[in-house]
């Protein structure tokens, strides 16, 4: 990857996914890159080297950069001169991610689809050759964790998956050799997700895409070339210490593609539980929300007839699918998971090896975005902890 080190970030790749703005074609998305991101990244990070794009590339972008190559031609000219590259892709939401009622739909197409296979390949030849015009070379893409396990979590992962994924896998082996861009797909543990955490991932790779990928004779490229994406909002909401993760994902041999920072949301008992029903309900996205002990739930979304009749009581702590503000701790009704970030990111900067230096570190808000003072927030926790 190339070096996206400056003198606010230091050695950590650092950037934000721009699915936080409503660009779905590209067109829209070249006007925030010139309007938004791009002045945002260098008043934050400085422009003595070249800035990281956190890019979500739905599929109706991806289908016009591979399809017309004077377009390919015109925004690789945007991204020199803005002094973007974007090594950091968003292929999770193939769709439509804004406005009522995203809610399970963005899990679709899942990895039992060709549609997802193709969709993935395609995003990473255009990326591959963004990178070679950019002289870099690595690129992660995050993904869905296969699926989405249905309403009822009856779903689970099938042969079509791990096949999809392998062959996945395969293809970005034959693109490195043919271009010298090397390119991760990082599925992304997310809850009510078929992976929905680390410990799931890492337990799918060793029970069954590793194995069915020895048994088809190439283990080296599906290890080389699929990993995870370690969400801290996801992990959180699911239990997981992102720290003790990534011992766990080096002592399974399975790559860290990317780090997105994000906080969840936390309300504790009753008048917690009551301002999540009222206050935070949302009819764009999904908000899977677990109780610490398992004493209730989980609930898939904060919908009123299951969430809101759930009679908590005040011992209960409820962790939220709600991706918060990384500077904000929280007010009189609920707070947010800002300590594990800032004891994440101190961790990362004590001990080096417990996160490759090429690691993008990406900011991820889409729900309640104030992205500047975010980054602004994450660039102090790393400089205060060197």
């Amino acid at each position: 990857m190339s070096d996206f080190r400056s003198a606010a970030s230091g050695t950590r790749p650092l950037t934000y996914c721009t699915n936080v703005h409503a660009a779905a074609n590209l067109d829209a998305f070249e006007r925030v890159l010139r309007e938004i991101v791009a002045p945002l990244l260098e008043r934050r990070l400085g422009r003595n080297a070249p800035l990281l794009l956190g890019a979500w590339w739905p599929r109706d972008i991806v289908d016009e950069l591979a399809v017309r190559s004077e377009r390919r031609e015109q925004h690789a000219r945007v991204l020199d001169e803005l002094g973007l590259i974007p090594a950091s892709l968003n292929v999770f939401p193939a769709g439509r991610f804004h406005g009522p009622g995203v809610k399970e739909s963005v899990y679709e197409p899942d990895w039992s689809t060709t549609e997802r296979l193709e969709y993935t390949l395609r995003a990473a030849e255009v990326c591959a050759e963004f990178l070679t015009h950019a002289r870099a070379d690595r690129a992660v893409l995050s993904s869905v964790p296969l699926g989405f396990r249905g309403q009822m979590r009856e779903r689970a992962p099938t042969v079509d998956h791990v096949h999809n994924v392998f062959r996945a896998a395969l293809a970005l082996d034959e693109l490195h050799e043919r271009t010298g861009v090397e390119v991760i797909l990082a599925l992304e543990p997310e809850p009510w997700c078929m992976l929905e955490s680390i410990a799931e991932a890492i337990a799918w790779f060793d029970d069954v895409a590793l194995p069915f990928a020895a048994g088809q004779g190439n283990e080296a490229a599906m290890r080389k070339h699929v990993g995870v994406c370690l969400d801290l909002c996801h992990a959180a909401v699911v239990g997981e210490d992102p720290i003790e993760c990534l011992r766990r994902l080096a002592r399974a041999g399975i790559r860290v593609g990317k780090v997105q920072l994000s906080s969840a949301l936390v309300a504790r008992g009753v008048r917690g539980h009551e301002a999540l029903a009222t206050q935070y309900r949302d009819p764009v996205y999904l908000h899977q929300t677990f109780e610490a002990t398992g004493r209730v739930g989980p609930f898939v979304d904060l919908d009123a007839e299951v969430f809101g009749a759930a009679s908590p009581v005040d011992t209960d702590v409820f962790l939220c699918h709600y991706h918060m503000p990384l500077h904000w701790r929280g007010d009189a009704m609920v707070e947010t998971t800002q300590d594990m970030v800032i004891a994440f990111l101190q961790a990362i900067v004590a001990e080096p090896d417990l996160l490759d230096a090429s690691v993008p570190l990406e900011v991820e808000t889409y729900t309640n975005p104030k992205i500047e003072d975010e980054l602004a927030f994450v660039v102090d926790t790393l400089q205060g902890a060197i």
